[in-house]
């Protein structure tokens, strides 16, 4: 394609622009029609030379790099035409190879002009050919000269005043070209000196060649100090090793990004660098930068150190209610189990009445320490759960049953059949903790609701595929402003002040519970009117319901005597346990029990004896409870022999371990003595009594 300026007016000078790129001959075509040339592109050799032939131009400006025909050939076969031999060529090319110079007088050529141009570079170039155009003619015909280049012979017809034409513009490309090269070189210089990043230029063979000044701000040597010795004389020792290994990838020609080691500095500390380093294995040199994160490196080790600390804080706080369980409820083991004995006692009304307070007492103890203990797991993560779909219509009859006797006291009805509150869904949450939020938003709109007061429980769907359970009482309701303030441990919002039994931890506590099951917990109330306490979570398909506690108390279970026989070890340390475990036993009267308080102790006795069954406390001095029912179900001689785990600790996963560890009943302290004498009259058998 050939395209044309406008139609001029006047005498205007006509250039061919021969340039198979449309935007490159575009930019060419408007420098010079500003400076008032008339213009004419062809798109390759074949329609410049047609163009030439229509309209003979007084310039040609040709590209050496053309599809078809280049530059040079387009050249030759102009200046092979009588008709067109004095028209001026100027070859626009990089000069990427001297060979270009050779060329260009072989084929003709009247000038150079050097991508990149400047635009007044090239309008200068134009002009000079264009005056020059005149003393050619008169040249033309010059004597041929063959001369030899790389191995090649060149036959040359250029006339001098062409060759000499064609040197000045080379040489003149040639300063432009060095005149650049120093202005990068100045830039490089600058860029490499005044750079705030460690810059380096290295050998292969351990020593560095060039540094910039970062290097000494950040090391405190000065460059000849560091060009003097071996790099790895600055390693830290136990950086070596790795810096070598490093050194042998980047002369097989690896690049490394982000290679940490240690620089010792010239006051004798340590800073972390870390490097990118690009290989020139045939040159035997290596291009780095490095970064100074010795900062950055004492963060990610005191993040580390905190984290390990973090870790270790956590292991002792698990440790510690470990610890504190078992130790609290310890005590309570044997006030509750001696209350209880004395309960079965034939005793007088008034000392029936003291052991009930007593019992009374010791049951707000240990609500008090499991919900102090429960919070804190809840805050440190530790809080076990066995997340089962459960039928909330039987959770919802049990809790009900068991405060329907304290809201009868006070003429409290509920309003609605807790069976059919809910109907037979299920959700997925802890079936025990469950339970322990309901009891307690149950427990707190009787204690909290007027003399004659009523208790509504509704059950609603919500979006997300969850249940919504209500529980709203006719209380006095709470202002607007103390809302929030239910949720605090300890806040009772006056209410110790009434003589209503309570901690303050109860809420806490079960909104702790349902958002660690995955649900939430609300409140809604109008003073005077009442509240509406709501706990809401996810809905689950039904599935088969595990037996709710490890051992059933049947209602005779505490009776004098159930006739059973039989040897009953009992491993636990503490003495007032023992003490309690045999006034239990002696209500089986046929039953011999054998006390010991170390674990090494009474897996020689298991041995040695086969008791019928074996009482195991999971806190002992010498070794875990744990690590005696492994070794009871390892050894053949004792693997069949029922044992029993008494633990502080409450949760279903625990127990469920135990279990799956070879343990056959799991008794939770305090003890429940109807639970253990049931366990005894499950597990024994009737006859006579052992010798």
């Amino acid at each position: 394609m050939v395209s044309s300026a406008s139609p001029s007016t006047g005498d205007r000078v006509d250039i061919l622009i021969v340039e198979d790129s449309p935007t490159q001959a575009q930019r060419l075509q408007h420098i010079l029609e500003q400076q008032g040339y008339r213009v004419t592109c062809a798109a390759n050799g074949r329609l410049a030379l047609d163009a030439a032939h229509q309209r003979k131009p007084a310039l040609v400006i040709s590209d050496v790099v053309m599809p078809e025909m280049d530059g040079y050939e387009v050249c030759r076969r102009l200046k092979a035409d009588s008709s067109l031999s004095d028209v001026p060529v100027i070859l626009v090319t990089t000069l990427s190879d001297p060979g270009d110079v050779i060329r260009g007088l072989e084929c003709g050529a009247d000038n150079f002009i050097f991508k990149p141009y400047e635009e007044h570079d090239l309008l200068n170039r134009v002009k000079f050919v264009l005056l020059n155009r005149g003393m050619r003619q008169v040249e033309q015909g010059g004597p041929a000269v063959d001369i030899f280049f790389n191995g090649r012979q060149h036959f040359i017809t250029a006339d001098r005043r062409q060759i000499l034409s064609l040197l000045l513009s080379t040489y003149d490309a040639a300063i432009q070209r060095n005149r650049e090269l120093a202005c990068a070189q100045v830039e490089l210089d600058r860029f490499f000196t005044l750079s705030l990043d460690m810059f380096c230029i290295a050998g292969m063979d351990g020593y560095f060649k060039r540094l910039n000044s970062a290097f000494g701000a950040t090391l405190g040597y000065s460059t000849e100090e560091m060009l003097a010795r071996p790099f790895l004389d600055f390693v830290h020792p136990d950086d070596r090793a790795a810096t070598i290994a490093e050194m042998q990838k980047l002369g097989q020609g690896q690049v490394t990004i982000n290679f940490d080691n240690r620089y010792r500095c010239k006051d004798g500390s340590w800073r972390w660098l870390s490097w990118k380093t690009y290989p020139f294995p045939s040159e035997g040199l290596l291009y780095a930068t490095a970064h100074d994160i010795t900062e950055q490196k004492a963060g990610e080790q005191a993040l580390a150190a905190a984290k390990l600390e973090a870790e270790r804080a956590s292991h002792a706080k698990s440790e510690f209610l470990s610890r504190m369980s078992h130790d609290l409820r310890t005590p309570l083991n044997a006030i509750l189990g001696f209350a209880q004995l004395l309960e079965l006692d034939t005793l007088s009304a008034e000392h029936l009445e003291s052991i009930r307070y007593i019992r009374r007492g010791g049951a707000h103890l240990l609500s008090l320490i499991n919900e102090v203990l429960d919070i804190a797991r809840i805050e440190s993560g530790h809080l076990s759960l066995s997340p089962e779909p459960v039928a909330i219509g039987d959770i919802i009859q049990h809790v009900v049953e068991l405060v329907r006797p304290l809201a009868a006291q006070r003429g409290i009805v509920f309003e609605d059949d807790a069976v059919t509150v809910c109907g037979s869904r299920h959700l997925m949450a802890d079936r025990q903790r469950l339970t322990q939020i309901l009891l307690n938003l149950l427990s707190n709109a009787v204690k909290y609701n007027r003399d004659g007061g009523r208790v509504r429980l509704t059950c609603e769907n919500v979006s997300g595929g969850r249940l919504r359970i209500k529980v709203s009482d006719t209380g006095a309701g709470i202002r607007p402003e103390k809302l929030e303030l239910l949720f605090q441990p300890f806040e009772r919002l006056g209410a110790e002040q009434t003589g209503i039994e309570g901690t303050g931890l109860g809420l806490v506590l079960s909104k702790g519970l349902s958002e660690a099951m995955g649900g939430t917990l609300g409140v809604e109330s109008e003073v005077d009117r009442g509240s509406t306490f709501w706990v809401e979570l996810a809905l689950a398909e039904p599935a088969a319901e595990a037996a709710a506690s490890s051992v059933r108390v049947r209602a005779d279970a505490s009776s004098q005597d159930s006739g059973v026989t039989g040897t009953v070890l009992y491993v636990e340390d503490n003495i007032s346990n023992r003490r309690l475990m045999e006034r239990v036993l002696s209500r089986r009267p046929t039953v011999r029990l054998v006390g010991v308080a170390q674990g090494q102790a009474g897996l020689d006795i298991a041995r040695a004896d086969r008791p019928d069954l074996i009482l195991l406390d999971l806190h002992l001095p010498d070794m875990h409870g744990e690590e005696v029912l492994r070794r009871l179900w390892e050894d053949p001689q004792t693997r069949a022999i029922p044992v029993a785990v008494l633990s502080a600790d409450a949760t279903p996963a625990q127990a469920r371990r135990l279990r799956a560890a070879g343990a056959t009943a799991y008794l939770t302290k305090p003890l429940d003595v109807s639970q253990v004498l049931q366990l005894l009259d499950d597990t024994l058998t009737r006859g006579a009594p052992p010798q």
